[in-house]
C-alpha cells in the first residue's frame, strides 16, 4: 500500500501533489467533522424525542389507572387509540399485572422504522397493577442528522475542490517562476556547469532555493578535490619491473580507517589533503624501515606487503614491527592533533600466498595484490580492535622469535569455506624491539618537528 502510493506520487508533479494533499486534508477533515456534528445532532435530538415519549408516556399511564384497576378494556381501547398518534407513538399495549394484554393500539409491522421501546409501570396507590408498553419513533432524528450529514459532506467536497484548484494554480505559479533553479539543478547533475549562482530571486523562498543550489554547487567542488586528494592517498606505487603474473609467499598489514567519511564532512579539501597526507607519511616511514611496499585497497583500508619483490627470513617479525611503529607514531601524534584524533585504525596481519596482477593505469604498470590471503587479511582487521593488532596463527608460525613475543588469545574465525582460523593478539614485543620502535618513533617525530 504505502509503495502504490509512493509510486503513484512519483508520476504526478509538484503542483499536482500538492493540490491532491490539500485537497484530501480538506475533505478528510469536513468528513471528519460532519461526523462529528452529525453524531452530536442525532444524540440530542434522539434524547429529546426520548425525554418528550417518557413524559406523554406518564401522562398516559395516569389516564389508564382507572381503566386498569376495573379491568375496563373498552376505555383502555379507547384511551390508547385517542392516544397513539403513529407518528411519534408508533404502538402501545398495555398489560395487567398478570402480565396479561387488556388493550393494544397501533401498528403491528414496525420495520420501517427506527424504535426505541418504552416500558412504563402503572401504580394505584403504591402498588402495581400492570404497566404500559409504547413504541417510539425516531425516524424523525435519524433523517434529520442524515440530511445535515449530506449537507456538510457536500460541502466539504466542494470546499476541498476548490482549495485543491487553487493550490494547483498558484504551485504551478511558482514552479514558472522557480524555472530558472531547476535548469541550474539540471545542469549540476550533467555536471554542464559549476557556476555560482548571483543573487537575483523574486521571493525569499527563490533566494533560499539559490542559497541551496550553490551549496550543492560548493559541496560538488569539494568531492571533486577530496576525490583527487584520496586518489593520491591511496594511489597504488608500481611493485615491481616485471609484469608477469605469479604468486609470492608474503606477511601482510591491513590497516582499516575508520572515521574517514566524517573527516571528509569536517574538513576542507586542503585540510583533508595535508591529513591525508600527514598519515600517508607515518605509513611510508613505518613500511620503509622494514623493506615494506604500500598497495591501495578497496574501501577505507590500506594494505602492506612484507617479502616482494625481495624477500627476507624475517618478513614475518617486520609485519608486527612495523605495525607497533605505526601505532606508536600515531598515538604520539594525536597526542597535539586534533584533526588527527577523529580518525582510528584496526590492524591485523597474515601470511600467505599473495597473487601479484599487472595493471596497467595512466600509461604507467602498476601491481595489484588480489587473492584469498588479501580478503582474509581485510576481515581479520574487522574483527579487531582500535588501535591493537590481531595476527593470524599463520604468520605466527613464521616467526622465529613467536615464544619471546606476549600473545593474548584471539577468536577463532571461520573463512569462506567453513575453515577455522586461530588467531592471537599482540600484547608485547621482545624488550629490545620495543626499545628500538620507541626509539624510532622518538626520531621520526623529532624530523617531523624540524620539518
Amino acid at each position: 500500500m504505502g509503495r502504490s502510493a509512493v509510486k503513484i506520487s512519483q508520476r504526478l508533479t509538484t503542483s499536482q501533489q500538492w493540490a491532491a494533499f490539500i485537497a484530501l486534508a480538506i475533505l478528510f477533515t469536513g468528513i471528519s467533522f460532519s461526523y462529528l456534528v452529525t453524531s452530536q445532532l442525532r444524540q440530542q435530538l434522539l434524547v429529546q424525542q426520548q425525554t418528550l415519549a417518557t413524559s406523554l408516556v406518564k401522562d398516559a399511564s395516569i389516564l389508564l389507572r382507572k381503566s386498569l384497576s376495573t379491568d375496563d378494556r373498552i376505555s383502555a381501547n379507547v384511551i390508547l387509540q385517542d392516544w397513539v398518534d403513529q407518528e411519534l407513538i408508533l404502538s402501545a399495549t398495555l398489560y395487567n399485572s398478570t402480565q396479561q394484554p387488556i388493550a393494544e393500539q397501533g401498528l403491528v409491522e414496525l420495520g420501517g422504522f427506527n424504535v426505541y421501546w418504552l416500558n412504563q409501570a402503572v401504580t394505584d396507590k403504591e402498588r402495581l397493577i400492570g404497566h404500559l408498553r409504547v413504541a417510539i419513533n425516531m425516524s424523525q432524528a435519524y433523517d434529520i442528522s442524515q440530511r445535515n450529514a449530506a449537507l456538510l459532506m457536500l460541502s466539504s467536497l466542494m470546499l476541498s475542490i476548490i482549495a485543491g484548484l487553487l493550490a494547483y494554480f498558484w504551485s504551478e505559479r511558482l514552479m514558472r517562476a522557480n524555472l530558472q533553479q531547476i535548469q541550474a539543478l539540471e545542469k549540476l547533475h550533467n555536471s554542464e556547469s559549476l557556476e555560482i549562482l548571483g543573487d537575483i530571486a523574486n521571493s525569499q523562498n527563490d533566494l533560499a532555493l539559490n542559497d541551496v543550489i550553490n551549496s550543492l554547487i560548493r559541496q560538488k567542488q569539494h568531492k571533486i578535490a577530496v576525490k583527487k586528494s584520496l586518489e593520491n592517498f591511496m594511489a597504488s606505487p608500481p611493485l615491481s619491473t616485471q609484469s608477469s603474473l605469479a604468486y609470492h609467499h608474503s606477511a601482510l598489514l591491513f590497516i582499516e580507517i575508520q572515521g574517514l567519511q566524517e573527516l571528509q564532512e569536517r574538513l576542507t579539501a586542503d585540510q583533508l589533503t595535508n591529513t591525508l597526507n600527514g598519515y600517508h607519511q607515518l605509513l611510508s616511514q613505518a613500511a620503509k624501515l622494514y623493506n615494506g611496499t604500500l598497495d591501495r585497497y578497496m574501501g577505507g583500508g590500506i594494505l602492506i606487503i612484507f617479502g616482494y619483490p625481495d624477500k627476507d627470513p624475517r618478513d614475518a617479525s617486520h609485519c608486527l614491527y612495523a605495525a607497533e611503529l605505526f601505532i606508536g607514531l600515531v598515538q604520539e601524534l594525536q597526542r597535539t592533533d586534533q584533526q588527527l584524533q577523529q580518525l582510528t585504525f584496526k590492524l591485523s596481519a597474515h601470511w600467505g600466498p599473495v597473487l601479484i596482477a599487472p595493471l596497467e593505469m595512466n600509461q604507467q604498470l602498476q601491481f595489484n595484490l588480489i587473492g584469498d590471503t588479501v580478503h582474509w587479511t581485510a576481515q581479520l582487521a574487522q574483527q579487531s580492535k582500535e588501535m591493537q593488532l590481531l595476527v593470524s596463527q599463520d604468520l605466527v608460525d613464521q616467526l622465529t622469535d613467536a615464544e619471546q613475543i606476549l600473545w593474548q588469545p584471539g577468536p577463532s574465525l571461520m573463512d569462506l569455506n567453513a575453515n577455522e582460523h586461530d588467531s592471537r593478539w599482540l600484547d608485547a614485543l621482545p624488550d629490545t624491539a620495543e626499545k628500538l620502535i620507541d626509539r624510532q618513533v622518538k626520531h621520526i617525530m623529532a624530523m617531523k618537528e624540524k620539518a
